[in-house]
């Protein structure tokens, strides 16, 4: 787990996944915790991170994490990695913050906790993140954070998207 002054980071193991799906009730008995409707703007994501986790589960930690709010025992989003780190060193991240929890400063203290987590493994030179290709709210985590523009990039879907990163020296340095 990875914790901040407000949020749980808790790596979701097969068993919190099979929890959910049966139901977010059962996943707020099993954490002690309140699931609100719609913690989730991409739920396809839950099943795509299950198949992705039971088929290798060396990528616990290095995935999906579920979020919660401390002081009110929400989950309020999830984060993580996509994934383990590249032979280069390089891990991406990703994240989401629900609504009502949004602009509170949330999502940049779950930004600079994965950070911090990727840089304390020797083994990771750079963290990256993509946003879409305008300036918005992601754009502005990231800055804060202490990610730089690190170039455009064409996704896979051929949409257009800015690269972000932050390396183990400029981390450092912060």
């Amino acid at each position: 787990m990875i914790e901040t002054s407000r949020l749980q980071l808790l790596p979701c193991t097969l068993h919190h996944f099979e929890a959910l799906f049966q139901g977010e009730e059962v996943l707020a008995d099993l954490l002690d915790i309140s699931v609100p409707e719609n913690w989730t703007e991409y739920p396809e994501m839950v099943l795509l991170a299950y198949d992705k986790l039971r088929n290798d589960p060396s990528m616990l930690g290095w995935f999906f994490y579920l979020v919660i709010h401390k002081e009110d025992r929400r989950l309020i989003g999830t984060g993580g990695f996509k994934g383990k780190a590249c032979e280069n060193g390089v891990v991406e991240i990703g994240y989401e913050i629900a609504g009502e929890y949004r602009e509170k400063g949330y999502a940049t203290e779950m930004v600079m906790a994965l950070i911090g987590f990727a840089f304390s493994h020797s083994y990771i030179n750079t963290v990256r993140a993509h946003t879409l290709e305008e300036y918005n709210a992601a754009v502005k985590v990231l800055q804060k954070a202490g990610m730089h523009f690190a170039g455009a990039i064409t996704d896979q879907e051929e949409d257009e998207l800015w690269r972000w990163e932050i390396n183990r020296a400029d981390y450092q340095e912060a």
